[in-house]
């Protein structure tokens, strides 16, 4: 390698948290083992690490391109080229013959040149730190959500370029975002006080109380068993479903309790349950991390946990628990679950029942599984992680330090916050995958007048149509539940908004929420380094406690002194600081 790619190649830091964004997202729980930076990460990428979409190249102008005023089209007069370093999203089989970019090329006369990367966060990363380290920046990254300490980092290095003064120009539709957001500016700036990213705008509700859990509700049914409400009566209704052949198929084949580890949305074993012991959030920057007090706490290191082991423990030795969760991803989660002869998965957790069902599929397990509310705990304990940042994430748009149409990038990036691009890039073209709502039609919430009427009902089956949320949008509280009018054919909005509001909200703990944090390059070194060792260590042993080959009892303080060991204390340390800054 040559000298000069050296110093990036090392202080660039492995990127740990993908942000959760999405209406209904198959986002990837944080990787056991995050890929290393080594020198020899620089030969030629493997097949799954290979762009999945790319155009012929096109050489781009040498003098800079005449850009039009903010909010007028085209952006350019002479045609101009801006490449895009992308991460693949579900559903997307094409984003170079693809509807929506061909809607963007045409408006602003700016064509777009993809490298995507891989939709598995680890060999994102790594995509992305190579292309950091090659020294050959694309003029925008997009759809990483990098977090602001990675963002530090890299715009300490001068790799990414600050916003505002872009904003400030020529800003348009990204000023009607901050008009109804302020707080971005106070959240989402680095230390010197400026931007360096553009946020994804997408006021979820349900988002933020996304650590559900679904139960098969024709089981409780057959068996005369109510809805449990404790954990102790949890176990009782598995015992129930384990032994008394619920689908009535003769077979002892039923799998009381599933989950996936990988590849899914809250659909791991401790995202819904371990609530019931122990603050565990999976919304924030950093799983399992919460503030009690105005105290940075780690849930994996409470003697909540511990119980919550010991309980899960119990449940696996009685054959309740499915050995496969701790390797399924999503796609073997609906394996089971869309069985295709009888039904044979009775308790999971996910954001939604698409991650684990083929929502309005053939099978019609859709309306057979039912959310389970948040169940109390020994202790009494009942609670449900909620966020109050769930409005936005960081990190959906960068424009890097070489780019040589930095005023064309923003404006391109601009205009993905505009109503008409938004609909174009999440539900497709107008008239055929939405229409404009008529007057007297019925919202979400069944107030306001809606604005838009979704066709056809949201999937992840791959298409060319849109950009399944990989385009940085500005979809507010509004724009979700009062502009978008109550499809009977698609309820699917109304349920996960009804489920959230009257099931899980009234269990929210919103002030445990650790909130965005800003570090510095020194800082987040020490993290990057810190957090890969406590997460597999954390996850080996969540796994080793659960299935009996390390024994919770006894073990338990040496489990504690190898948190210290791999740097626990040292990494709430740094959080504390950062969090004493901001709100001391």
């Amino acid at each position: 390698m040559k000298k000069n790619h050296l110093y990036p190649m090392i202080s660039i830091l492995v990127i740990l948290t993908f942000i959760l964004t999405a209406c209904t997202p198959a986002a990837t729980k944080t990787p056991a083992t995050l890929p290393t930076l080594e020198l020899a990460a620089t030969t030629a990428p493997t097949a799954e690490q290979k762009p999945t979409a790319t155009t012929a190249p096109t050489k781009a102008p040498v003098a800079a391109a005449a850009v039009a005023p903010a909010g007028t089209f085209p952006i350019v007069k002479d045609k101009i080229t801006l490449t895009v370093l992308l991460v693949q999203t579900n559903g997307v089989s094409d984003y170079v013959d693809n509807e929506f970019t061909k809607w963007l090329e045409e408006k602003t006369n700016i064509h777009l040149e993809f490298d995507i990367a891989p939709m598995a966060q680890a060999e994102n990363r790594q995509k992305l730190n190579l292309v950091l380290a090659s020294g050959k920046l694309p003029d925008i990254i997009m759809n990483f959500g990098i977090p602001l300490d990675q963002q530090q980092t890299l715009a300490d290095q001068g790799l990414i370029i600050p916003m505002d003064d872009l904003i400030a120009k020529y800003g348009d539709e990204f000023n009607k975002v901050l008009k109804e957001f302020p707080q971005i500016k106070d959240i989402f700036t680095l230390s010197d006080g400026k931007m360096y990213s553009l946020p994804h705008i997408n006021d979820c509700y349900h988002c933020s109380l996304s650590q559900k859990a679904w139960i098969y509700k024709p089981w409780l049914d057959k068996l005369g068993l109510k809805m449990p409400t404790t954990t102790d009566e949890l176990e009782q209704v598995l015992l129930a479903f384990k032994t008394k052949d619920p689908n009535g198929n003769g077979k002892a084949d039923e799998v009381p309790w599933s989950g996936a580890q990988t590849g899914s949305w809250h659909a791991a074993l401790d995202q819904f349950i371990m609530n019931a012991f122990v603050y565990n959030s999976g919304l924030g920057t950093v799983n399992h991390m919460y503030v009690e007090n105005g105290q940075v706490k780690m849930a994996y290191a409470q003697p909540g946990w511990k119980e919550g082991l010991i309980y899960l423990n119990k449940l696996y030795k009685e054959g309740l628990i499915d050995p496969q969760a701790f390797t399924n991803d999503m796609t073997m989660h609906k394996a089971i679950a869309e069985n295709p002869d009888a039904n044979i998965m009775g308790f999971t957790q996910a954001g939604w029942p698409g991650m684990f069902l083929d929502w309005m599929g053939k099978s019609n397990r859709w309306q057979e599984y039912v959310p389970v509310a948040p169940l109390k705990g020994p202790s009494g304990l009942q609670q449900s992680p909620m966020t109050p940042y769930g409005f936005g994430s960081t990190g959906a748009a960068l424009i890097s330090k070489t780019s040589k149409y930095p005023e064309a990038a923003y404006r391109l990036i601009d205009l993905m916050y505009s109503y008409e691009a938004t609909m174009r890039s999440v539900y497709g073209r107008p008239g055929i995958e939405w229409e404009e709502s008529k007057s007297g039609a019925e919202s979400i919430t069944g107030t306001g007048q809606p604005r838009y009427k979704v066709l056809v009902p949201w999937s992840e089956a791959e298409q060319s149509i849109t950009w399944q949320q990989a385009a940085p949008t500005y979809r507010s509280t509004t724009f979700r539940l009062e502009w978008q009018e109550f499809n009977p054919a698609d309820p699917l909005e109304r349920y996960l908004y009804q489920w959230s509001k009257n099931i899980y909200a009234p269990y929210g703990k919103p002030e445990m929420e650790v909130p965005p944090l800003v570090f510095s390059s020194e800082q987040s070194k020490q993290l990057g380094t810190l957090s890969a060792a406590l997460i597999t260590f954390s996850d080996q042993m969540f796994a080793s406690f659960v299935t009996g080959q390390a024994d919770i009892n006894t073990g338990w303080d040496q489990y504690l002194a190898d948190l210290k060991t791999n740097g626990l204390d040292e990494f709430l340390k740094i959080y504390q600081a950062a969090y004493d800054l901001k709100f001391k």
